[in-house]
């Protein structure tokens, strides 16, 4: 661009719109300093009076805290579980130590073990089609 494209009224033109912050400036107009004092003492209450008033509540949160589940068992599901477990290693812990129990005692443990293993997947939720929100288990978030 040449000197004669370009005229001191094509930029006026351009920078006539734009928000400048010319204070430093010694030919600077008393009435930009007067509307940058009005502009900063309105910014400043602004801030003043969100920082008086109360914090909104957040309408959508996100996360609430969800307390551990209640495992509390009844007394049959507690002696099923001692006799799923239990059975088996008094078994093998009198094999560790070459005690041969008679072969009705280690019948009897073997099928409580199994009735008890059978109970406790009795007790099981239903969680098969017939469930209306299967194959969905209904976590709560």
């Amino acid at each position: 661009m040449t000197d004669a494209a370009s005229s001191p009224d094509d930029f006026d033109r351009i920078v006539e719109g734009l928000d400048l912050d010319l204070s430093g400036l010694d030919d600077f107009d008393d009435a930009a300093a007067r509307n940058a004092a009005l502009r900063e003492r309105a910014e400043l209450e602004d801030e003043q009076r969100r920082a008086a008033a109360p914090p909104e509540p957040q309408e959508d949160q996100f996360y609430r805290e969800v307390g551990p589940a209640d495992l509390r068992a009844d007394n049959r599901t507690k002696i099923a579980w001692f006799v799923v477990v239990g059975g088996p290693a008094v078994l093998l812990l009198s094999m560790m130590a070459s005690l041969r129990p008679p072969t009705f005692l280690v019948a009897v443990v073997i099928a409580a073990a199994v009735a008890a293993v059978v109970y406790l997947i009795a007790r099981l939720p239903d969680r098969g089609p017939s469930n209306p929100d299967w194959p969905d288990d209904g976590a709560a978030l």
